[in-house]
Parts: structure tokens; C-alpha cells; sequence
């Protein structure tokens, strides 16, 4: 084993998977497993399975698993290079120079290049603002908001003077490659040549990843100017519609309490922290999508959306209803008067105004109906307006329950018959490409395969009695398999076994290089035996009997014309029946 090998083992060994993957994913025991939501797909009944004594985990509804590698890269988008530098740093593992492929090596040195010249632009943009006369009028600005120092240094806020070239000039006199800081999006190119900020005159709003490093920055005027906000292009490391502001420091405070608070603005966030308030998270100046829910859902059993009370705050509040039911986690609104929003709010009212404000959130839906039917007009046309807005988004969710549950709510607010609102929906789904019942039921059948009970129970034999593989592999049971699948998993393990390999499932897993054949061993090591201990013997000798049927019925037809043979092997058959 070489030594990085050795030291991925060794991180493996250090590791409680379950306890690193509960730090992402709400889990609960289940006998020697874990289980959650996965973080992967949408699902309202736990699939995700973690298993501690295997350290792997795998969901039954997306098939994504693997080991604490696999899980690291999945759930924070890195290369897998990136994940060994992490979990080595984690569980304080030295790593080996190992080297990698140009691709790798190319991808890894962005993304180091990318994080770090950002980081060193928030030192920057920090300094400028705490230390320098330059930033003067931008404390005064924090003062005013009722931003204290403890939540400048704690979120590393900083300012970006006015002039077109100030970070420029700073990052060349720190040897940086421009192009570089092109692509982190904190300078942008001129037409002709050069390079200017593309951050002037701005309080800058350092925005981190999970890990607590700075993935981008929001910049926001100090006056009424226009864009008030200004973030971060898309680059390798920034995705608007992954990342919520503020996540990285309040996460812990979200699971203990099992509620986030999901509001607009970053000042938002900070104002509430700087009354005590931890829980709260804000949107990137985009609208929430299914994978920041993902995010939240592994931290909270609820979600309150703190929109502005504006008329696009609440649209925005709307448009989540179905993200949330489709995710399964819990959401409710939380209506503040109008012209306040959270930083206002809280800080004319204080906490205790907010919290009190905060125990009266309605459930989303209820907030939605109430917020159509007072807007909608009377009579038959005020009907007809409530469909035309209601129908796209309960045409959206996916439980067939919940659709229902929401179709009696409006018949009984809006004086709508159910038939008629159902028949709406039929029609609509009918008519939209993307709810294609027909194409979506072929798809379906299509991934199925057939699976013996032969496969299932060779496979479980394997898994949990590693020992029997010589038997398998020697009697040629092989020939009992009918699953693609499987076949191909058992024709790796006989290539393995043939070289006198070692053929343990985790050792296979490890070497496995087809993904349906490594989600099927996974979902074969995460269930539980078939046979008792006692009862191994006696499988595994109705296995070979199979075989030995097979092969005499291939015989028999190999003897035609020669009835001695033929008797022989009709003999032998009868007495293995017998």
C-alpha cells in the first residue's frame, strides 16, 4: 500500500462518518444504521442511510453513495484531490506528495488560486474599512444601521474605496496573476487592455461556503444609487443558487434550534445577530432555489421566509411554496408590517418585538391563499383569477396528497368546487410538456431490471458471509444469476478471486468501477442478512443443486442420439431430486 493510500485509510480509520455526515444531514438512528433526508434529491420519506461499522452511506431513492470521500465530494462540489487536502486537515492527517493528472492538478491549483486571492481582497477591503480614513464614511454608515464592530470583525466586512484600479494595484503589487483575479471576479478587463475594480464605492459583504472559506463578495452602495447590490459573477467556486449568506456561522444555531429564518438582505442577517438572533440566512440577491433548501433541510425541521413586506418580497415568499413541500420541509411566512423589513424591524422593536412578530408565522400556504383571495375580485371572475394564479403552483408539487390537502383548502376559502379546481389541474398538466405522465411512466419502467431471487440472495451471501465466495465462484453459480447487474458484479469478483486477490465486499467496493454494479453492493452491504448463521450451509447447498440441474439439462441436450448418455445423466437427476 503506497502512502497516500495509507493515508486515505487512516483518514477513513479517524473519521465517524456518521457523526461527519450528521453535521450536514439531520440523522436518526435506526438500529446499527442512520437515517435522513438526502441532501441530493428531493424526498419526504428518509432513503439516505449512513452505516458507521461499514463507514459508507447510500440513499435507496438517488443511489448516490460511497465512503467519506465520496460524501465530500457530492456535497461540497470538489474534486476529489480537494477532498483529501480537507478531511487530512479535518482529522489532522499528513498527506503525501501524490501526483496528479494535469486535468487534476489544473483544477486543484484554480480553485487554491481563486480562494486565496479572494481572501486576500476581504483582508483588504477590511483593512480599508476598519483602519483608514478611506473608510470613514462607510463606518459612519454601520454606525447608523446599528452594525457593531463585533459583527464587522465576525463577518469580516470591509469597504471598496471609490477609483477604478485600488484592488488592482493591490493584488499587482502582490504578485498576482490578473487573469486569475479576472476569473475570481473581483477585476474586470478593459476593452482596450487593462484592468478595473469591479467593486467601487461599496461596502463589501464577504460571502463564505460551508467550510468558511470566502467564495465571493455583495457590494452595496452607500446611497440611494443604482444597482443597490452588486455581487460576485458565477465562477468556480461562487454559484449564486447554492450559497446562502451567513450559513457557515449559523448553522450550528439552526440545528439546535431546528428553525432557520431565510431573509433578503445581508444587513438583514446581521442586524438580527447583533441582537441575538442567530438563525437567519440570506438569499444572494437571487431567488431561493431546491438546492439551498437541500442545504437548510440538513440543518432544520422548519423554515420561516422573512420577505420584505413589498409586493416582490412576497411574490418571492410565494414561489417557494412548491420548493418546500417538494424538500419536505416544514415553511411558514413571517409578515411584517408593511415598509419594515427584518433590519428595521428588529431594530425599532428589538428582539423580543421580533419574536413575538416571529410566533405568529403562518403556515406558507395559508399566507399564499389569504394574500390571492383578498386580491382576486369578486364573483366569477375573482374565481377565475385565483385559478389562473393557484393552479401553476399546485400543478408543481410532486406528493399527489399534498395536492389534494391544498385542492380542499381552496375549495373551501375560495367557493370553488373541488371538481372544477381538479379538473383545472388535469388540464394543465395535460397541456405541459414537463408534467408528462405517459413519458414520465416509461422512464420509469425503463431503469427497472428484473431481479431474481437468486441474484438477491447470491449477493446477500457475499455481503454478509464473505467466506462463502470460494463456494460461489467454485460451483459456478454464476449461471443462476439473471440480473445484468449483478452479473457483472459477480463476473468482477470471479476476475478477483481468480488472481487469489482479496474478494471482501469493501475491498470489491473499492475496485468496483461501474456505478450501477457499486449502488447495488452498496444497497446489498446496507441490508440486513437473509440467512441466519445456521442456515448458511443449507443456502448455499440448494445454490449448487441449482447448478448441477443446469448443467445436466445442458447435457441432455449435448447427448441427443446417445441414449446411454442420455439415461445416465436422466439417473443422476433423479436422484439429486430424490
Amino acid at each position: 500500500m503506497d502512502a497516500y493510500q495509507s493515508a486515505k485509510e487512516e483518514i477513513k480509520r479517524s473519521a465517524n462518518i456518521a457523526e461527519l455526515i450528521g453535521q450536514y444531514v439531520q440523522l436518526k438512528k435506526a438500529g446499527q444504521n442512520y437515517l435522513g433526508l438526502c441532501p441530493f434529491h428531493s424526498e419526504k420519506a428518509p432513503s439516505f442511510t449512513v452505516s458507521p461499522s461499514k463507514q459508507m452511506f447510500h440513499c435507496f431513492g438517488c443511489k448516490k453513495g460511497g465512503d467519506i470521500f465520496g460524501f465530500w465530494m457530492e456535497y461540497h462540489k470538489v474534486p476529489f484531490s480537494q477532498a483529501m487536502m480537507d478531511l487530512a486537515e479535518k482529522y489532522h492527517v499528513t498527506l503525501p506528495q501524490r501526483k496528479l493528472t494535469p486535468s487534476q492538478r489544473k483544477k486543484m491549483e484554480l480553485r487554491e488560486s481563486l480562494s486565496d486571492i479572494n481572501s486576500m481582497a476581504a483582508d483588504y477591503y477590511h483593512h480599508i474599512l476598519a483602519a483608514t480614513e478611506e473608510g470613514r464614511q462607510a463606518r459612519e454608515y454601520l454606525d447608523k444601521r446599528s452594525l457593531g464592530r463585533e459583527v464587522v470583525e465576525e463577518f469580516l466586512l470591509g469597504y471598496a474605496p471609490s477609483g477604478w484600479d485600488n484592488l488592482t494595484r493591490f493584488l499587482r503589487g502582490k504578485k498576482i496573476d490578473m487573469e486569475k483575479a479576472v476569473q475570481a471576479g473581483l477585476i474586470i478587463t478593459k476593452k482596450g487592455s487593462g484592468y478595473y475594480d469591479r467593486f467601487r464605492d461599496r461596502i463589501i459583504f464577504p460571502i463564505h461556503n460551508i467550510r468558511g472559506e470566502v467564495a465571493g463578495f455583495g457590494g452595496r452602495v452607500l446611497d440611494e444609487s443604482l444597482p443597490k447590490y452588486l455581487n460576485s459573477p458565477e465562477t468556480p467556486i461562487f454559484h449564486k443558487g447554492e450559497l446562502l449568506y451567513g450559513l457557515h456561522s449559523a448553522y450550528q444555531a439552526i440545528r439546535e434550534s431546528g428553525r432557520v429564518l431565510i431573509v433578503e438582505g445581508y444587513t438583514d442577517v446581521l442586524a438580527l445577530r447583533m441582537h441575538g438572533f442567530k438563525e437567519a440566512v440570506a438569499t444572494l440577491g437571487t431567488a431561493l432555489t431546491k438546492e439551498h433548501i437541500r442545504r437548510l433541510k440538513g440543518y432544520a425541521r422548519e423554515a420561516v421566509v422573512v420577505f420584505d413586506a413589498d409586493t416582490a418580497g412576497k411574490g418571492a415568499a410565494i414561489k417557494s411554496l412548491p420548493l418546500f413541500q417538494n424538500e419536505g420541509l416544514s415553511s411558514k411566512v413571517m409578515v411584517l408590517p408593511e415598509g419594515d423589513d427584518p433590519d428595521s424591524f428588529i431594530n425599532r422593536k428589538g428582539l423580543d418585538g421580533f419574536l413575538n412578530c416571529l410566533a405568529e408565522s403562518v403556515p406558507i400556504f395559508e399566507f399564499y391563499l389569504d394574500l390571492k383571495l383578498s386580491g382576486a375580485g369578486e364573483g366569477i371572475e375573482g374565481q377565475i383569477n385565483i385559478l389562473e394564479e393557484m393552479i401553476p403552483v399546485l400543478s408543481d408539487l410532486h406528493s399527489e396528497s399534498h395536492r389534494l390537502l391544498y385542492v380542499r383548502r381552496l375549495s373551501e376559502r375560495g367557493g370553488i368546487a373541488e371538481s372544477v379546481i381538479l379538473s383545472e389541474l388535469r388540464n394543465h398538466r395535460i397541456s405541459d410538456p414537463g408534467q408528462d405522465q405517459e413519458r414520465n411512466l416509461r422512464k420509469k419502467l425503463s431503469g427497472t431490471r428484473a431481479k431474481g431471487l437468486d441474484d438477491l440472495h447470491m449477493l446477500n451471501l457475499f455481503v454478509h458471509f464473505p467466506h462463502t465466495i470460494g463456494r460461489l465462484m467454485d460451483g459456478d453459480c454464476r449461471l443462476l444469476l439473471s440480473d445484468p447487474t449483478v452479473m457483472e458484479l459477480f463476473e468482477f469478483i470471479h476476475e478477483i478471486y481468480k488472481k487469489g486477490e482479496k474478494t471482501t465486499p469493501d475491498a470489491i467496493l473499492e475496485r468496483l468501477e461501474g456505478e450501477a454494479a457499486r449502488e447495488r453492493l452498496r444497497e446489498a452491504m446496507l441490508s440486513p442478512p437473509i440467512y441466519p448463521d445456521e442456515a448458511v450451509e443449507q443456502a448455499l447447498k440448494e445454490l449448487e443443486n441449482k447448478v448441477n440441474k443446469i448443467k445436466l439439462s445442458e447435457s441432455l441436450i449435448k447427448t441427443q442420439g446417445n441414449l446411454e448418455e442420455k439415461n445416465r445423466i436422466l439417473m443422476l437427476k433423479r436422484d439429486m431430486q430424490g
